[in-house]
Parts: structure tokens; C-alpha cells; sequence
């Protein structure tokens, strides 16, 4: 039998064939065109576009090849251009770093996409070699989306290394999903953004610089993220539909009113590296009561060591109740110690709880409520019963060395945590003093686990690989 009559798509029409390839991711859609003759020019139908010049721009090459190389990737952009037959694109994605090169031929692609009233705009200029946790870092932007270009019918629009006045844009009513990274964001563009897109339901701000003081007022926002955005020091939310919040960078002056629909909420200061005492345990205190409808919740080492400044350090009121994952970004340092505590009291209906080490600023100016000895980590009693846990169920670290306070903490989990079934343990990749590989000696740490008293009899421990 002809293998012909077994390939049902020769027998479709090129008509049918476009619509079939428009549905396809465009790395699917391009590869394609090695079928067969017929489908050469068959992906060019493909609504769903991407250019990403990591797959024309290799590492270690030098700046000449490299050159050469982001050359070929715009002479493979123009040739899109010139034989796409789509007059109606759902997606565009560019993701071109030493744009200040080839600004006309950029612009002329970006101009060529928005025509065909693309939905999904995504435009990243941004170099990868850019250290986002550095705030004095502020790089020289060179392009900007036009407002000659027609955004009518635009529903998410990402901007990494591209300027947008959008008051410049008139009113974006179709525009729900807003990210915009590395980019000068000031207080009057923050304000035209929030009056401008009335349906916004997702607004993540990364990178942007020189913003100010901010309040956000909207029934619509579903999503609100800002990461290591430097600027802004006071924010107040308004938005009583939204399901997810975080915030990244140093410390501000956040106020959320109540929030009952809220389910995850990420509370990050870890770039804070002066210590403020004067009410800011009150502050945090106070967010976290707005937040307690949360049942995801991620909290830093700073709120660790912060918390128990403020007026009552021992009791949250009213408890997350709702929360049954617990994520803690901590070295497990003392200082923190009390803070976990606080926490672990706080949270009466945990199931997991997740350790995540990583390095983190600890302040020598922290005074703890209580002496350290006297701390129930260090001793062999247990104060307070806390619900938590008996309701712990799992929980997960990662980045474990088996340093002497990871132990101290770990053994009170193993000796008070009735419930407990799973413990997970994923290894630091830290190399010892001379870039010495730490991996077995980590390994051996975690067999002490092992030996540790345990309440509950169905514990298991295990390694698990990230």
C-alpha cells in the first residue's frame, strides 16, 4: 500500500492545514516545514509566534560571532514577515537582548504584528547578564512601544527593557494581564496604568525603578506582583478579589485592607539590609492579620527576626487558620527562632512546611522577647503543645547541610510532631572551601536524622534531587 493513502493531511486543502498549524506553539509550527515541499510555507499560517534569539545567539561564542549571529536571527524575522499570510495574530513574542543595534528592524517587526491586532504582546529586551537583587543597577533602555501603534484589542501585554507611556494610549479597556520589568515606572504612569486599563486582572511590576508612592483601588485585580522594585515607600492595596500577592525587595510601608478572598501571599524582604526597630514588628504584625484568609504563605528571614518586636510578639490575632502550607526562606539562624515559633503557633492547621536555606542578612542589633536558653528548640521540653503540630503532615528542606542549627530545629520537629509522615530533604549544592564537592559529607549529616527521637511511628525520611 501507497504510503500516501495512509497520510490523511495530504488529502486536506492548504486552507485546512493553516488553520491546523495557527493552533500549534511556533517552534512546533516551523519544524514543520521539513515534511514535505507542501509544507514549507504551510507554517507561515502559524498564529502563535515567538522569536527568542537564544536559539540563534550561543554562549561562549565571541562578540564578533555573536554579532553575526544576532544578524541572521532579524534576517530570519524580516523573512517571517515577508511571507507571513496571517492577517490575525493571537501572539507575539520577541525576546532580543543589544536591541540598541538593530532599533529600525525591531520596530519595524513590532509595528508588523500589532497591525494584525495581536492579543498577546510579549517584548523582551532585557540582557540575562543583569543582576535583578542589585537595586543600584539601572540600565539604559533603548526602545518603546509606540503609541502610533494600535493596541485595541491587546489582553496582555509584557514589557521587560521597553519603555510605555501609557497615557499616551488612550483607554485599554480589553487589557487584563499587565508585566512590566526593567523599565522607569513613576508614580504618574503607576496612576494612568491602574485609570487606563479598567479590566486589569494581573499587574506584575519587576525591576522598575524610580516609582513612588502608590495606592491601588480596584474590584477587578485578581493578581498583584512587584519584585525588587526600587522606589515606592509606602503601598496601600484596595482590592478585594485578589487570590494571589507578592511582594520582593526591601522593607515598606505595606498596608492591604482585609482581604477574605486571598489564597497565597509572599512576603519577601530579604534586600532590606538596615534594620529598622521602631514599629515595624507593628507593621508586619498588622499585614498579617489583613492577610489571614491565606493558605499558601511565604515568609522571610527579616519577618522572622522582625516579628517579635512588635506590641504582642507571642500571639497573632486573629490565627492563620486557613494556612496549610508554610514556606520559610531563613539560614535557621537563632534569631530567627523565635520567630518560627511564632509562627508555627500562629498556623493551628498546617500540613506542610517547607525550610528553604538560603543566605540571609541576620541583624546583631535583634534582642529576643525571652533568653535564647530558655527557648524550646534548645531544651528537651515542649512549653506549648502547639496544634500545628500535632496537624503537620509533611515537611520539606531544602538546601540542607546539616549544620548544628538545622539540626536543633529539625530534631524539635522529629520530637514533637505527632502527625508527621514525610520528611524530605533535598541537598545544598554549596562547594566546601576550595570548591571541595560537599555532597557526601551532606548526605552522611542527613543519616543523624535517623537517629533523632520521633513522636510519630509511620515517619519517613528521604532524599529527594532538584
Amino acid at each position: 500500500m501507497d504510503s500516501r493513502e495512509n497520510d490523511y493531511f495530504s488529502y486536506l486543502p492548504d486552507a485546512l492545514l493553516f488553520v491546523i498549524v495557527s493552533f500549534l506553539p511556533f517552534k512546533e509550527a516551523v519544524r514543520t516545514s521539513v515534511l514535505s515541499r507542501r509544507w514549507r510555507s504551510i507554517w507561515y499560517a502559524a498564529k502563535n509566534i515567538e522569536f527568542d534569539e537564544k536559539f540563534f545567539v550561543k554562549n561562549g561564542e565571541s562578540d564578533e560571532n555573536k554579532a553575526m549571529q544576532r544578524m541572521a536571527f532579524v534576517t530570519y524575522i524580516k523573512h517571517w514577515m515577508d511571507n507571513c499570510v496571517e492577517t490575525d495574530l493571537h501572539s507575539f513574542r520577541l525576546a532580543f537582548s543589544h536591541s540598541e543595534h538593530h532599533l529600525s528592524q525591531i520596530q519595524d517587526c513590532i509595528r508588523f504584528c500589532v497591525d494584525r491586532d495581536v492579543k498577546e504582546l510579549d517584548l523582551n529586551f532585557s540582557d540575562p547578564t543583569w543582576n535583578e537583587d542589585d537595586l543600584a543597577q539601572i540600565p539604559e533602555t533603548f526602545l518603546e512601544l509606540s503609541s502610533h501603534e494600535s493596541l485595541t484589542r491587546i489582553e496582555s501585554l509584557k514589557l521587560s527593557a521597553c519603555n510605555f507611556r501609557v497615557f499616551q494610549f488612550g483607554t485599554l479597556s480589553t487589557l487584563k494581564n499587565v508585566y512590566l520589568g526593567w523599565i522607569e515606572f513613576p508614580g504618574s504612569c503607576f496612576n494612568n496604568l491602574m485609570s487606563t486599563c479598567t479590566s486589569l486582572e494581573i499587574l506584575n511590576l519587576k525591576r522598575c525603578w524610580n516609582m513612588e508612592n502608590f495606592y491601588i483601588d480596584s474590584e477587578k485585580l485578581r493578581v498583584f506582583v512587584m519584585d525588587k522594585c526600587l522606589g515606592p515607600e509606602v503601598i496601600i492595596l484596595n482590592a478585594p478579589f485578589l487570590s494571589f500577592f507578592q511582594y520582593s525587595g526591601p522593607s515598606v510601608q505595606l498596608q492591604i485592607e482585609y482581604h477574605s478572598t486571598m489564597v497565597e501571599a509572599i512576603l519577601d524582604f530579604g534586600l532590606q539590609t538596615a534594620y529598622i526597630e521602631e514599629g515595624e514588628g507593628d507593621m508586619l504584625y498588622n499585614l498579617l492579620a489583613e492577610i489571614s484568609s491565606v493558605r499558601v504563605l511565604t515568609i522571610c528571614s527579616y519577618m522572622l527576626q522582625l516579628i517579635v518586636t512588635a506590641g504582642d510578639p507571642i500571639t497573632l490575632k486573629p490565627e492563620l487558620e486557613n494556612v496549610k502550607h508554610l514556606i520559610l526562606k531563613t539560614k535557621l539562624h537563632i534569631n530567627e527562632f523565635y520567630g518560627i515559633t511564632f509562627f508555627l503557633k500562629s498556623c493551628p492547621n498546617l500540613d506542610i512546611l517547607t525550610i528553604d536555606l538560603c543566605a540571609r542578612t541576620i541583624f546583631q542589633e535583634y534582642e529576643p522577647p525571652f533568653k535564647f536558653e530558655e527557648h524550646q528548640f534548645l531544651t528537651r521540653f515542649q512549653c506549648l503543645r502547639y496544634r500545628s503540630m500535632m496537624c503537620l503532615k509533611m515537611v520539606k528542606v531544602k538546601g540542607f547541610k546539616g549544620e548544628m542549627n538545622e539540626l536543633v530545629v529539625l530534631g524539635y520537629l522529629l520530637r514533637f510532631g505527632s502527625g508527621l509522615k514525610y520528611l524530605s530533604i533535598s541537598l545544598s549544592k554549596e562547594k566546601g572551601p576550595n570548591g571541595i564537592d560537599m555532597e557526601s559529607t551532606y548526605r552522611q549529616n542527613v543519616q543523624q536524622l535517623t537517629q533523632f527521637e520521633t513522636a510519630s511511628p509511620h515517619l519517613q525520611i528521604y532524599l529527594v534531587t532538584e
